[in-house]
Formats: structure tokens, C-alpha cells, sequence
């Protein structure tokens, strides 16, 4: 991860026609901008897929949306390199249900609907198709088609006004649109891997200074889908193991296809270190959740734990970087839409 960067980005806009968003809202924003970006940018609408077009190798829409590499080791899809942090629950929208009982969330005109997007290593080059993208929302829309007058059915549309680089390792800001949104600025104030390790061994000192004993929290803000043994890692099953393994798994495909190192640690040592991590309290649960799919035309599970766990360990030291990696990269199942956002926090 020593060349490993992370590009974290906020979008701030204004609603200007009701948006109605579905209840897993990252899923709505990667949707929409999938379509969008692929509406303005592709090169050719007669190919079946980006897999099977010849201009897979320059095209911005695949090298961000639709990541294809010939004879990779994991098949031609490896993880996208960029993922979504939506609205969360509480903190934006009105939840509504409709007639047959499905939970949308309602923004009003005039309600301000803001969203995160990080873009990992060398997608930054791809950010002004990402702000073309986005800007093509005030006109085509987003979230579901509403009937606004005279038979016609449309989505919300939004006015974007600010878009900033953050950094929270560094408390950095970086207003990337200027002169009322004509003029663009590349983000520059990349979350790396010395600032990572910088926190992670801050967060040790704290914890020897203070003298607290060895309990983190995690806090699951958005579901975080876990498989382990091919089972869904469900609340009462939870265990710092499984968690661990899969984010050592998304560190280490990111770095290897996005990066010029591949990670480097002992997978094996580190795994066999967690399972002496103990869950010392347990508040999660189990959020049900679906978003659908247009390539496969059905509902896709997106279901995850949410809600807090207080782990204890003899020694963090080994594991920390990787969690304060993941707070960047998001862990489990569709991570690129959303899930598995997660926040480290210390008790003691």
C-alpha cells in the first residue's frame, strides 16, 4: 500500500425538483452515475458489454465503472476504483413508503442532498469525467421517475454548488470548483499510506499513554455484507476474523491493480493473530436491504450489519493500519455502492 492513494470527494448540491432515491441510496448514486457517464462518454453503444468492445483499454466509462483486465488473476472484473459514501440514514432525506410497502427517501426542493466518491490511485486522472457526470444530474435527473404534471414522468433534478477534497488525517479541504462551477481543479490532498500509518501508531501512543486497556469500537454507518465459508456473516456470529480477512483481501486486490506495489504483510499471521481478538460488546444488527440490478434485471441483496461492536485485543499495533485503511476503501459486498463504511473509535 506504500504507493496506494485515496481521493476522498464530496459533492454538495441543491434540489430543485423533488428526488426520490431508493432506501439503498448508494446504490441509486452508482447507478446513476454508471448510466449517465456511460450516456455521455461511451465510444460505442453497439457493443453488448465493455468486456467484448475493442476500445475496453482507452475508455474512461470501463476504466472507472466497469473495470476490465485480460488475465487477471481474479477474471477480466477487478474492484472498481472508486467507491460511494451516500446520504446516511438520519442525517439527510424523509423516508417514505410507497403503495406496496418499499422505503424511498423523499428531498424536497430547495433540501440540500450531498454524497461522498473516492477515487483510488490513478482514477483521479478520470475526475472531470466524474464532474461532467455529475453535472449531467440537474438536467436527466436522479432516483426514481416521479409524474410531474401533464402525464409526464421524470426524475428529480439537483443544481451542484460545491464539490470539495477532504482529507480527515490531515483536516485538509480542497474546493475543487471555482468561479460558480465553470472552472475545475483537480483534487490534491490524497489520503496516503505514511498518513495511515501515522494514525495508526498516534492511535497506539494514546492508548499506552492514557493507559486504556485494549477495546475498539467499530461503528457500521452503512451495511457491511461479510461472507465466511461461503455463509453470511450475520450479528450474532459476528468475529474480528472474518472481518479481517475480507478487508486484507479488497487492500490487497486495490494495491495490485491500482498501485505499483501489491500489499506485502503476513496474511497468514495476522489472520491467525485475530482470532484472539474477543467481542467484548455486541450492538449490531441486521439491516434487510435490495437494489436492482440492470445488467442482470432483478433485485440484488445488499443486506449488511449496521450499528457498533466493541472488540478487545493485547496488542492493536499489527491490525490498525488496516483498519484505518479501511475507513477509505469500505469493506465487504458492494463497497462500490456504498456498503460497508465503518468508523474506528476507542473506548477507555
Amino acid at each position: 500500500m506504500h504507493t496506494f492513494k485515496a481521493h476522498r470527494l464530496r459533492f454538495v448540491s441543491e434540489v430543485t425538483s423533488t428526488v426520490e432515491l431508493n432506501e439503498h441510496q448508494g446504490s441509486a448514486i452508482r447507478g446513476a452515475l454508471f448510466h449517465a457517464m456511460r450516456s455521455r462518454f461511451c465510444g460505442n453503444r453497439d457493443a453488448d458489454n465493455c468486456a467484448a468492445c475493442p476500445l475496453v483499454a482507452t475508455c474512461p466509462v470501463a476504466a472507472l465503472l466497469s473495470t476490465v483486465r485480460r488475465g487477471a488473476e481474479r477474471g477480466r472484473d477487478v474492484p472498481r476504483p472508486y467507491a460511494v459514501q451516500p446520504p446516511l440514514p438520519g442525517s439527510a432525506g424523509h423516508p417514505v413508503e410507497d403503495d406496496y410497502g418499499r422505503l424511498f427517501f423523499h428531498y424536497r426542493a430547495g433540501e440540500q442532498l450531498a454524497f461522498g466518491l473516492t477515487l483510488y490511485a490513478q482514477a483521479r486522472q478520470l475526475f472531470p469525467y466524474v464532474i461532467m457526470t455529475i453535472k449531467t444530474f440537474e438536467e436527466a435527473g436522479l432516483g426514481r421517475r416521479m409524474e410531474r404534471g401533464g402525464g409526464k414522468w421524470r426524475r428529480g433534478t439537483l443544481a451542484v454548488q460545491e464539490v470539495w477534497a477532504e482529507n480527515p488525517l490531515t483536516d485538509q479541504r480542497q474546493a475543487l470548483l471555482e468561479d460558480d462551477g465553470d472552472m475545475v481543479q483537480m483534487p490534491d490532498i490524497p489520503v496516503t499510506h505514511h498518513q495511515v500509518c501515522e494514525a495508526a501508531d498516534a492511535c497506539v501512543r494514546e492508548r499506552l499513554g492514557n493507559g486504556a486497556d485494549g477495546a475498539l469500537r467499530l461503528t457500521f454507518l452503512t451495511p457491511t455484507r461479510l461472507v465466511e465459508s461461503g455463509q453470511l456473516v450475520k450479528p450474532h456470529q459476528f468475529r474480528f476474523k472474518p472481518l479481517l480477512q475480507r478487508l486484507l483481501d479488497r487492500l490487497e486486490s486495490l494495491s495490485q491493480h491500482f498501485s505499483e506495489k501489491k500489499l506485502c504483510v503476513d496474511f497468514s499471521g495476522l489472520v491467525q493473530a485475530s482470532e484472539r481478538v474477543r467481542v467484548v460488546d455486541n450492538r449490531l444488527w441486521w439491516e434487510e436491504l435490495n437494489s436492482y440490478s440492470t445488467r442482470r434485471h432483478c433485485d440484488s441483496p445488499t443486506s449488511g450489519l449496521l450499528g457498533t461492536v466493541t472488540l478487545d485485543a493485547a496488542d492493536w499495533s499489527p491490525f490498525l493500519p488496516h483498519l484505518v485503511w479501511g475507513q477509505f476503501t469500505q469493506v465487504g459486498k458492494d463497497a462500490v455502492k456504498g456498503n460497508g463504511v465503518y468508523q474506528i473509535a476507542q473506548d477507555g
